[in-house]
């Protein structure tokens, strides 16, 4: 491996990390969010930030990128370091990328203070393209995944991860109904409230069902657009293939 794939995830990887808790400290010092929407309270303040599915996305990724940077002799040979593993990565950050800037971005503007645009960029554009672009045409000892065998094995392993987080939002929010929080911290993002009407008068249940539609979609279409560059790549050779 060349000392450029290992400083391209040290790199990429340490600047995701930094990034994320940068913002955190920000928030927690210039906190007029956690006055005006979390009244006061640090600790739910805390435990939305690091929740949020972008931002646990944005985690695994980086944590991904720094595991092989150090470890760089088990990429594609370990299961965590594994093409698997790394292809699920690719998938729930290309959700993310997806969701953040043509979903969420449309509906609830984009961050207006320097600091918040800046993480931005680096956490829902840079770090799920240079993760994309690893994966699929710089990462070494990956193997061929035939279609088949992708979307009988493989392919349930992102669902099951969106899917487990989703209901987790779901549950958590409608405790937090119950329990009398305010609207704005029920749900993290605004298709997961299926008891308010959203944007363009369409009922929550209606934002919540395109919603579910659209991330299927986006999971089985990229996950095995991946999977087809991949074999691509091990096809021509412009990497070793070994096993997982």
């Amino acid at each position: 491996m060349t000392k450029f794939k290992i400083s391209y995830k040290l790199f990429f990887g340490l600047l995701s990390f930094t990034v994320m808790i940068a913002y955190y400290v920000w928030g927690i010092f210039n906190n007029n969010d956690i006055i005006d929407v979390y009244n006061g309270n640090y600790e739910t303040f805390t435990i939305d930030y690091f929740t949020t599915f972008t931002l646990l996305s944005n985690v695994l990724v980086h944590a991904w990128l720094i595991a092989a940077g150090i470890n760089y002799k088990q990429e594609g040979k370990s299961k965590l370091l594994g093409h698997t593993s790394a292809n699920t990565l690719a998938t729930l950050i290309t959700l993310t990328f997806i969701i953040y800037n043509f979903v969420l971005i449309p509906v609830q503007g984009f961050p207006t203070q320097t600091f918040s645009w800046i993480t931005s960029i680096i956490n829902h554009v840079i770090t799920p393209i240079i993760f994309v672009i690893y994966v699929n045409f710089m990462m070494e000892n990956k193997e061929i995944v035939i279609k088949k065998e992708y979307i009988v094995k493989k392919f349930w392993i992102p669902f099951t991860m969106t899917l487990a987080y989703c209901l987790f939002a779901m549950f958590r929010g409608e405790i937090r109904l119950k329990s009398g929080y305010t609207e704005s911290i029920l749900y993290p993002y605004f298709f997961l409230n299926v008891h308010k009407v959203g944007p363009m008068g369409i009922p929550g249940y209606g934002w919540f069902a395109i919603a579910f539609v659209l991330v299927v979609v986006i999971l089985f279409s990229f996950s095995f657009l991946y999977n087809c560059i991949n074999n691509k790549m091990v096809t021509r050779k412009f990497i070793k293939t070994s096993t997982f």
